[in-house]
């Protein structure tokens, strides 16, 4: 099977990556639209708002967009292999993060992060994030005045991840260096390799039985950030990794079942400060605005 034909497997048997492509479908939006780094987004929150796990109804309408899905097929391959989303993979250090940061949060200045140590802490298994990290998402390239200028903007717009913000929300372009060390994340996989190399599984406490009962997602180990601050400086989510790793379970006979749930957005959670310029931006004075493309999945 060639990298194409498995990324497209592995699109169209992903949840939100499914999601995605029928909302796309139901709303009319083809190759061109998808193209819109904004309304590609915008369109992912969608997504992830409609599969939120605390509905009651998260493994249902998760097995209705796959099935939905599969006569997308065309749709799926013609934006693969669209060259103008080649930024769904960027890595963190060829484009500009962008870092939110609301009233009522506590996140470390980009010069001041802490780096990890010591054991993994319970929330951060089940949250599957280090404990004081800085995130960012890459800054879009879209024109002035866009509302959503990064995934973080639409996620912000759609509250999603508890993200309840209070405004203003702070507003800094960072630039990463070019040496910068960062895991990447592309696949449900990628992150089941992480969680199997950096993960103290003698130690692990067991999934979290409300999210099981709830959602039926078996969350799994994650990496112990201490350990993986050791080789990298950061753990990137790409957006085709946010599409085609989420709510995806892989199972090993070393390390069991993980299953990526808790990142809702293109993102990276860095470990350490490796910016080469930190630059404010004016403060975002309430939530940005998005087209609606709700539609059930029944």
């Amino acid at each position: 099977m060639s990298v194409l034909e498995h990324r497209l497997e592995d699109f169209l048997h992903a949840p939100l990556a499914a999601t995605f492509f029928v909302l796309a479908e139901r709303n009319d939006l083809g190759p061109d639209h998808l193209a819109d780094p904004a309304t590609a987004c915008t369109l992912a929150a969608t997504a992830l708002a409609v599969l939120d796990p605390w509905t009651g109804d998260a493994p249902t309408l998760r097995a209705s967009a796959l099935d939905a899905a599969q006569p997308l097929r065309p749709l799926v391959r013609e934006v693969l292999t669209d060259e103008r989303n080649t930024w769904w993979q960027a890595p963190p250090q060829q484009q500009a993060q962008l870092s939110l940061t609301a009233q009522d949060e506590a996140r470390p200045h980009p010069a001041e992060i802490t780096v990890p140590t010591g054991a993994l802490e319970r929330w951060e298994t089940y949250a599957q994030k280090p404990t004081g990290a800085l995130i960012t998402s890459i800054e879009l390239p879209v024109p002035e005045g866009q509302p959503i200028r990064s995934s973080a903007h639409a996620a912000l717009a759609y509250g999603l991840g508890d993200w309840n913000a209070t405004y203003p929300v702070r507003q800094q372009r960072l630039h990463v260096a070019p040496d910068a060390r960062v895991a990447e994340v592309h696949s449900a996989t990628d992150w089941h390799d992480l969680a199997a190399s950096y993960g103290e599984l003698a130690t692990h406490p067991g999934s979290d039985t409300h999210l099981q009962s709830s959602a039926d997602i078996d969350n799994g180990p994650a990496p112990t950030w201490s350990a993986l601050a050791g080789d990298y400086d950061g753990v990137h989510l790409s957006f085709a990794g946010l599409l085609s790793a989420l709510y995806v379970p892989v199972t090993t006979a070393g390390i069991g079942t993980t299953t990526l749930w808790a990142w809702s957005w293109e993102s990276t959670y860095w470990v350490r400060s490796v910016f080469t310029t930190i630059t404010d931006l004016t403060p975002l004075p309430k939530a940005p605005e998005t087209a609606g493309y709700w539609q059930p999945l029944d």
